[in-house]
């Protein structure tokens, strides 16, 4: 196997994850509207998951650009290093996984909006029933 094709196969892999990990986020949001905190421990659970390979993948991936010449590592100059017959199919995976990353980004934003309501509630919560506001009820360092 080439380094491309095995390029090619790490991002596939890779893009395979994201898409796995969008599912999940997109479960995380629904368990957070719900307030079903069984779902969202499981799914947050499953994320921790996939993020590893996710992570040991990227390695190689980064190694393997490195081991086709990409000097600076980008995408344009790793097409400027392939074959023609290879471009095609490591810039549709780099497209795919940029969408899929844009799509990450947006619903963690939106899961990070749905997780302050709910600390706010909580927050609101102990206030009356303890009649403290001023306690602080997340470690700022997590």
């Amino acid at each position: 196997m080439t380094a491309s094709e095995q390029l090619g196969n790490i991002m596939s892999a890779q893009a395979d994850l994201m898409d796995a990990i969008i599912d999940i986020l997109e479960n995380i949001q629904s368990s957070l509207l719900r307030s079903d905190g069984a779902a969202l421990e499981r799914y947050t659970a499953r994320e921790e998951e996939l993020l590893r390979p996710f992570h040991d993948l990227e390695s190689e991936r980064v190694r393997c650009v490195a081991d086709l010449g990409a000097g600076d590592g980008s995408m344009k100059d790793l097409l400027g290093h392939l074959p023609e017959s290879e471009r095609t199919a490591i810039h549709a995976l780099a497209d795919r996984m940029r969408v899929s990353a844009r799509r990450i980004v947006e619903v963690n934003a939106q899961n990070s909006v749905l997780l302050g309501g709910v600390q706010r509630f909580v927050h609101e919560t102990l206030r009356i029933v303890t009649d403290d506001s001023r306690r602080k009820l997340v470690d700022e360092r997590v």
